[in-house]
């Protein structure tokens, strides 16, 4: 018999399935600073280069082969050139503050409208289910690998919709792929982590992209094979993935432990057309509505958390390579951007590890009287763990000794990693998990809204300085202590009124 879609029976093949998806598409859009060398290298907007004055005045700029024996020049007032792989701009060429704040300005409309995407996903995700969602988001990858892939000096302007639409078609995978972890009572958490682990190293496909054109092959003809390797998700959303959704299991009775070892783990599809707010819950009583989870207090908090971290986290993303060129020379930049790539490739252990530090957690609070405190409590560490890699994160950037780097490259990876599996896991373990794709998508889409910010801080960089840019936002980031200590105040107070009443 073949592989019934959302059959609890094959879900080891479906995350690991679900896996490959998240590291071959999820979050290319990570790997920005290895595709803004390529395109940099590539003279992308070189024509914005020069004093504004002089824009009149014909300006020669050198462009220096590889290997040193030929070199070319050009005229700004002429259409920038087409360079090929096989050249590379000298130093001074690439120093030049308004292409890095055009190219500033392709990330941070991309990552907005990469969070624009997970919302539209989410509603469609919830009216129409996984499916269609899926075939959504092929649609939009595809489209964005093509413009990223057509992109040139005489079309510089398809990088903006193309990395948008790369971002959310990927994101999409990630948010479809989450439900897959209800199949597993014991572990879900961790297997969200494995999925995020995914996500996080897909950022090294880009770095790929770098080592290839680096190689003589085009950067046209890598987006051209990754488009056409993305046909493979058709495979899971055909025949792995539920047309519709998978159920979140109902909750089992605290003294109950054979439960969680059961192969039959309780888990059935539903049905999108139905309004899952009359559901009822055989152990729980009514699912709470859409509302209701919409306007509690640890969502909103959690949003504003994510918001906050994210914002900080796009920053570093677009501003990196900037900084990394202020205080290192061109050998320097491509060297340190390859570890940086490297090094969160490795978020394929540590986001597993961060869904096993909440699995962990949640294994320590079971046994709570008060179901609110089993629900927030596991939540408290993590998050405040978070948080504080991202204030050492925004610390040690400040350093300018270049070896810092490698640290800096260190902490995105935890942060990045525990950022988005408490982002994803918190809800996931909360709410109910039809209503997932639709409140992860608000998150994202209310942390696309305050992403716009790190343009305004890049701005603020360039008239002023990075440190201090980095210290207002090490002082922002402090406010999400917030978050936890509220989920902690609210599991002791509903504990203590259990005591109470006994």
């Amino acid at each position: 018999m073949g592989i019934t879609p959302g059959n609890p029976k094959y879900r080891y093949i479906y995350a690991a399935w679900a896996f490959l998806e998240c590291l071959g598409f999820g979050g290319l859009i990570y790997g920005w600073n290895s595709l803004v060398y390529v395109l940099k290298d590539e003279g992308l907007y070189l024509d914005l280069c020069g004093d504004d004055e002089d824009k009149a005045q014909v300006t020669a700029v050198t462009i220096v082969s590889i290997d040193g024996n030929s070199t070319n020049s050009y005229n700004s007032s002429n259409p920038t050139p087409s360079v090929t792989s096989g050249y590379s701009l000298s130093d001074d060429d690439k120093k030049c503050d308004a292409r890095d704040a055009r190219l500033a300005l392709v990330f941070t409309v991309a990552s907005a409208m990469f969070c624009v995407a997970c919302f539209v996903m989410g509603q469609i995700n919830f009216k129409f289910g996984t499916r269609v969602t899926r075939l959504c988001a092929a649609a939009a990858f595809i489209s964005g690998t093509l413009m990223v892939a057509f992109t040139s000096n005489d079309v510089p302007w398809l990088i903006f919709p193309g990395l948008s639409l790369l971002g959310g078609g990927g994101i999409t995978y990630l948010m479809t792929n989450a439900q897959i972890s209800l199949l597993f009572p014991a572990g879900g958490s961790a297997v969200v982590g494995l999925f995020c682990g995914g996500f996080d190293a897909s950022s090294g496909i880009q770095l790929m992209v770098k080592l290839g054109y680096e190689n003589g092959v085009t950067r046209f003809t890598s987006y051209i094979i990754l488009s056409c390797a993305h046909l493979l998700t058709l495979v899971s959303t055909f025949f792995f993935m539920p047309k519709d959704f998978i159920k979140k299991p109902t909750e089992v009775n605290k003294n109950s432990k054979q439960v969680a070892d059961k192969e039959d783990t309780g888990v059935e599809l539903i049905d999108p057309s139905q309004k899952v707010e009359d559901k009822e819950d055989s152990s729980d009583g009514p699912i709470p509505s859409l509302r209701s989870c919409l306007l509690s207090p640890s969502y909103m908090l959690h949003v504003a958390w994510l918001a906050i971290l994210q914002l900080r986290f796009y920053y570093l993303i677009a501003s990196l390579n900037r900084l990394m060129e202020m205080r290192l020379d061109h050998n320097e930049v491509s060297h340190y951007t390859n570890v940086m790539m490297y090094t969160l490739m490795c978020g394929l252990f540590t986001s597993p590890f961060a869904g096993m530090v909440y699995d962990f957690h949640i294994r320590l609070f079971k046994g709570s009287q008060s179901k609110v405190r089993r629900q927030l409590m596991p939540a408290v560490i993590p998050l405040a763990l978070t948080t504080l890699l991202c204030i050492l994160l925004s610390g040690v950037i400040i350093i300018r000794t270049p070896e810092m780097f490698y640290l800096v490259f260190v902490l995105v990876l935890f942060f990045r990693s525990f950022l988005y599996t408490m982002g994803a896991g918190f809800i996931s373990n909360l709410f109910p998990g039809e209503y997932f794709g639709m409140l992860y998508g608000i998150m994202i889409l209310v942390g696309g809204i305050v992403s716009f910010f790190q343009y305004a801080f890049f701005e603020w960089a360039e008239a002023s300085s990075f440190e201090q840019v980095n210290i207002f936002v090490l002082i922002m980031v402090c406010v999400t202590f917030l978050h936890p200590i509220y989920q902690w105040w609210v599991s002791r107070r509903a504990e203590q009124s259990l005591i109470v009443q006994e």
